[in-house]
């Protein structure tokens, strides 16, 4: 079994949940010792970070020597006094860049994860864009942000010292468990940021393909990289199609998604309203609208 796993390739990730690289790992070493198994098996590995700088250290850098990996260093905000406030006791954005371009100087893959991405809060996107590209990075990766209503909207109450959702110009609703802008404000804001990304020759992936751009790549955009392949299709890639009544035929035309009968079988079981704010399923056609 072991071996049929390794074989599949389809890359680990470390970090989406919880940062594997916070202050605990300096006592625990818990991250480390991971890499270093990874390494000792070649297993392509996806880490998500916002303190790249701790791979920097000597220890590490051994670690990751040859692994297949890529780092995906999260950043809130270009602008300096709001990450700060949204990221207390993280490093500082130049730190961070700083590491990026090292890490990448030793042949690790590094991306930017605006994620989540928060335009009015995010600062001089174009600028930070810039400098990540210096640093080695090609491609983005960003998805608008989640206010959980248990404890996410007092979270970012409390770091902005004000009722973010009563203040912004941005248009929120209700996704479930959760506030997220609304379908016309995600395709406006997100359409606009990938391009931006274009404009810096940089690759925007987002979850819900607004821009169209990611042709049935995984979200990480790590499916082409060297020791990596194809990771599965992501099930709701072109959410944006969903208007009224949308059938499974409509939803997939003009793509070879080669999960078809998988997601099929999804759809059929109405995931989709589960997965996705302000779509319903309709049972009676097995069909979606928005």
């Amino acid at each position: 079994m072991e071996k049929e796993l390794i074989d599949q390739r389809s890359p680990i990730q470390i970090g989406p949940a919880s940062d594997p690289l916070q202050a605990a790992e300096k006592a625990h070493k818990n991250t480390l010792k991971i890499l270093r198994i990874l390494q000792g098996r070649q297993y392509p590995t996806v880490l998500t970070t916002k303190f790249p700088g701790v791979l920097c250290d000597p220890a590490y850098l051994r670690a990751v020597d040859g692994l297949p990996l890529v780092v995906q260093t999260s950043i809130g905000s270009a602008d300096p006094a709001i990450l700060t406030k949204l990221e207390p006791g993280a490093p500082s954005l130049s730190e961070r860049l700083e590491a990026m371009a090292q890490l990448h100087e030793g042949g690790v893959h590094v991306q930017l994860r605006l994620w989540p991405y928060i335009p009015d809060l995010a600062g001089n996107v174009a600028d930070l864009l810039a400098a990540a590209k210096d640093a080695g990075v090609r491609t983005v990766l960003a998805n608008p942000l989640k206010i959980y209503h248990n404890g996410g909207r007092a979270g970012i109450n409390h770091a902005l010292g004000r009722d973010y959702l009563a203040t912004t110009t941005i248009k929120y609703a209700n996704g479930g468990l959760f506030s997220i802008m609304n379908f016309e404000e995600q395709k406006r804001k997100m359409s606009t940021l990938a391009d931006l990304c274009r404009s810096h020759s940089m690759d925007m992936l987002s979850c819900d393909d607004w821009p169209g751009t990611r042709n049935w790549r995984d979200c990480c955009g790590v499916g082409g990289l060297p020791g990596f392949k194809p990771s599965p299709w992501a099930y709701y890639v072109n959410g944006h199609r969903i208007n009224d009544h949308c059938s499974f035929d409509e939803y997939m035309q003009g793509h070879d998604c080669p999960w078809h009968t998988e997601f099929e079988q999804e759809w059929e079981a109405g995931k989709l309203e589960r997965a996705l704010p302000d779509v319903v399923f309709h049972e009676e056609d097995l069909s979606y609208s928005r």
